[in-house]
């Protein structure tokens, strides 16, 4: 009995020794390996037409490869899914670690509630490359979130073939515009796309019109300093409401990513405003040769309004709960770069935001638009979706949609317009 006591005893001795050996190997070889960091993922809404996958791609290269970082890029083909997604995610544990979004009213939204990490040090290390008027767009209470991948403007795409066939120039006034539209319309071509789908296109021409009555007056109505019912608002809608009676617009039911390209292309359609990235995204990715594509600017019904432009910024943030922060702000500080902004740009042929950065790759009709801006002195203002307080828009461009289709709407869509933004500024 007693030997059979010290062989049970030493057996258990050997197991507990070799247990504690495992366990030691085990914890030798979990602080040996490598913690394996966590994918870096940016959510962007142009996977769909636009497409800037491709694009997006091409920077996790280039990031790689000079670097070692990496992210993924997660494209989603509309807005309205898009932003779902995005407001869903952001406050959990695991949200897009970078994600495309809007600047001004619509970043406003996201920094009440806490959600955006904070770029004040990325952009004052670059203080001297970037124009004040942009971080302005960034900049809450002090402070600096997101970072600017780019600028767009606003002009008019023209079909140059059409216009040349026709003996058409490029309009210095809003007579001259018109004129062209009426030269069009008797050879059964569409003078301007204008579309409902997707909701948003429906503000292009609302601030044009604006814009062109007053830029003093557009500014006030975004800030709410003045209604929607105030008489020089009310004229531009009705300059507008000519414009569609008078048959200038195409059926708003085409799709200004499918379709209007395609005739475009065929001649079918002569103009449309646009951001300049539907140039190389929409058009060019649509088979539109690029010797077909001519730009102005277009003049305001107003004379006494002066030139104006509407100007795009191109935002991207770092959600304040990413779990990567030290190699997202990396990113970020890359892309703030003039070789990151310029490298961005290129493959958009959209306009660097960092003021150093090259912009040899631009096509000849950008360059002498950006020419026309700046030696003109056009007054740059702030795209309405942009610039005026969310709840407002998401609102008005249904209501700009309503007026497309049946304009002869026009005072109950100014009486609700003005209820919508009446409400709003009560509270704000």
């Amino acid at each position: 009995m007693r030997k059979a006591k010290i062989l049970i005893v030493s057996i258990l001795c050997l197991l507990l020794g070799s247990v504690f050996l495992f366990a030691g190997g085990q914890q030798e070889a979990a602080e040996e390996k490598p913690v394996e960091e966590k994918e870096i993922i940016l959510m962007h809404d142009k996977g769909g037409v636009p497409n800037f996958q491709p694009f997006y791609e091409e920077v996790v290269k280039k990031l790689n490869a000079e670097m070692g970082i990496s992210f993924t890029p997660t494209p989603y083909p509309s807005t309205d899914v898009f932003q779902q997604a995005v407001r869903s995610a952001l406050p959990t544990n695991e949200p897009p670690d970078l994600f495309t979004w809007w600047s001004t009213y619509r970043a406003k939204q996201l920094y009440d509630q806490g959600l955006l990490a904070e770029t004040t040090a990325i952009w004052d290390k670059y203080k001297d490359e970037y124009a004040q008027g942009i971080r302005d767009g960034f900049s809450f209470d002090g402070k600096v979130y997101g970072i600017s991948t780019g600028l767009e403007y606003w002009p008019v795409y023209y079909n140059k073939d059409v216009f040349a066939e026709l003996g058409l120039s490029i309009p210095e006034t809003w007579d001259e515009f018109i004129e062209i539209c009426e030269v069009l319309k008797a050879n059964d071509i569409s003078p301007l796309m204008q579309g409902i789908q997707d909701r948003w296109p429906t503000f292009i021409m609302f601030e044009e019109m604006i814009i062109g009555e007053d830029p003093d007056l557009y500014v006030d109505l975004c800030e709410g300093r003045v209604k929607f019912s105030d008489p020089r608002v009310v004229h531009a809608f009705n300059v507008w409401k000519d414009m569609i009676e008078k048959g200038y617009f195409t059926d708003p039911s085409i799709n200004l990513f499918s379709d209007a390209p395609r005739l475009f292309n065929e001649g079918k359609i002569a103009m449309g405003v646009f951001g300049t990235w539907y140039y190389t995204s929409v058009l060019v990715a649509n088979s539109v040769p690029e010797e077909k594509i001519g730009l102005f600017i277009l003049p305001s019904h107003n004379p006494d309004a002066g030139k104006n432009i509407i100007l795009e910024l191109s935002p991207l943030f770092v959600a304040k709960n990413t779990p990567s922060m030290d190699r997202v702000m990396k990113i970020a500080d890359w892309y703030m770069s003039a070789e990151g902004s310029g490298f961005w740009a290129k493959q958009v042929t959209a306009y660097p935001a960092n003021k150093n950065a090259d912009t040899s790759y631009m096509p000849k009709v950008k360059q002498d638009l950006l020419d026309t801006i700046l030696n003109e002195n056009y007054r740059v203002l702030n795209r309405y979706w942009e610039a005026t307080p969310t709840e407002i828009c998401e609102v008005a461009v249904d209501k700009f949609a309503e007026f497309v289709a049946n304009p002869d709407k026009l005072d109950k869509i100014i009486a609700d317009l003005d209820k919508v933004a009446d409400d709003y500024w009560s509270k704000n």
